[in-house]
């Protein structure tokens, strides 16, 4: 099993601009974690890592976007 660097592992709080509002999640996270591949994307997602308005992010099944 492969362990993460502290730079890797640690939790990143980002603010979307108005620009970037409505866009699926699963997209955005792969623009903004450059090098993460996409399988580990959509883990953290399904395992409930991702934070929206700090609340998990559970709307894995059906849709990506934020309502």
């Amino acid at each position: 099993m492969n362990r993460l660097s502290p730079e890797e592992s640690s939790v990143r709080t980002i603010t979307i601009s108005q620009r970037h509002e409505g866009q699926r999640i699963d997209n955005f996270l792969i623009r903004e974690l450059k090098g993460v591949p996409r399988s580990r994307v959509y883990r953290i997602i399904r395992k409930g890592e991702v934070r929206v308005n700090r609340k998990r992010w559970t709307h894995y099944v059906g849709s990506f976007r934020r309502r």
